[in-house]
């Protein structure tokens, strides 16, 4: 398993520089974030991916997936096989899609027009030898968990139309783990890193629970079951480290990606 740095926090950062944080992290490679703002974006994807990839490979980084914007979610902009079609030719495997947000009643109609567009990515990725990834994301978004999830992708060709596990998430509103990992087992391709954990707030005298992301080491998911879960079904896909941590300053950002990663690494190592 490749560990690899997801690169949204690195925001208006240069292809050199990005590669330099990444491999001073202790990273194997990147979760390039193709977003509007960053050295590669979906204006200039089709010119810059291949570029930049060189230029990392050079650097020992290799960039096993791509995470598109928050509203890739339509395959029929000309635009949506610009990405495809870029990441296929720069030999970028893995691409994520956007989310699908809950609309209020009428899932299964909602569910119906999601496979609908998914099926319109599985002909693209098919074209271009790429595969289509969910995330679990956590709160109202479809497939914010394993079974979720399964409801959009089940009956899709699982190399190219995948599921991307995030523990972190599933920690929220998800199911255990090993569960998680046996029901998306056909379609898993990509796995997050990060932990979460409720904190109680208060507003207008009410109390209300939010999600934040923690330290690994501090978060609800139990690391080592769900390394231990991904082994046992010959996982080999890359672990992408998401480091979204909250009003931090860029050094604090290194320190804790590092700690991050030297925890993992050592669990892997007792395996």
């Amino acid at each position: 398993m490749k560990l690899i740095f997801f690169t949204k926090s690195l925001r208006g950062m240069d292809v050199e520089a990005t590669g330099r944080e990444v491999a001073g992290m202790g990273l194997e490679g990147l979760d390039l974030a193709v977003r509007p703002g960053y050295c590669v974006n979906p204006d200039n994807v089709a010119s810059e991916l291949s570029r930049a990839l060189a230029i990392w490979a050079d650097m020992g980084l290799c960039v096993p997936m791509v995470t598109t914007p928050g509203d890739f979610t339509d395959p029929s902009p000309p635009g949506a096989e610009v990405m495809l079609a870029a990441c296929g030719e720069a030999g970028v495997r893995e691409v994520k899609l956007g989310y699908w947000l809950y609309q209020g009643p009428g899932y299964w109609q909602q569910v119906d027009s999601i496979r609908q567009a998914l099926e319109g990515f599985q002909r693209l990725a098919e074209k271009h030898g790429v595969r289509v990834a969910v995330h679990t994301h956590s709160d109202a978004f479809f497939g914010l968990n394993a079974s979720a999830a399964m409801h959009l992708v089940r009956g899709f060709d699982p190399r190219y139309v995948g599921v991307y596990l995030d523990p972190g998430h599933l920690s929220i509103n998800g199911e255990p783990i090993r569960m998680a990992v046996d029901i998306v087992r056909e379609y898993l391709c990509l796995v997050a890193v990060k932990a979460m954990v409720h904190v109680r707030r208060e507003k207008d005298g009410q109390p209300f629970w939010r999600r934040e992301l923690v330290p690994l080491r501090e978060g609800l998911v139990n690391w080592n079951e769900a390394l231990l879960a991904l082994r046992d079904v010959a996982y080999d896909g890359p672990l992408t480290f998401h480091s979204e941590y909250e009003n931090v300053s860029l050094e604090q950002l290194r320190a804790l990606t590092r700690d991050d990663v030297a925890y993992i690494r050592g669990l892997l190592g007792g395996l």
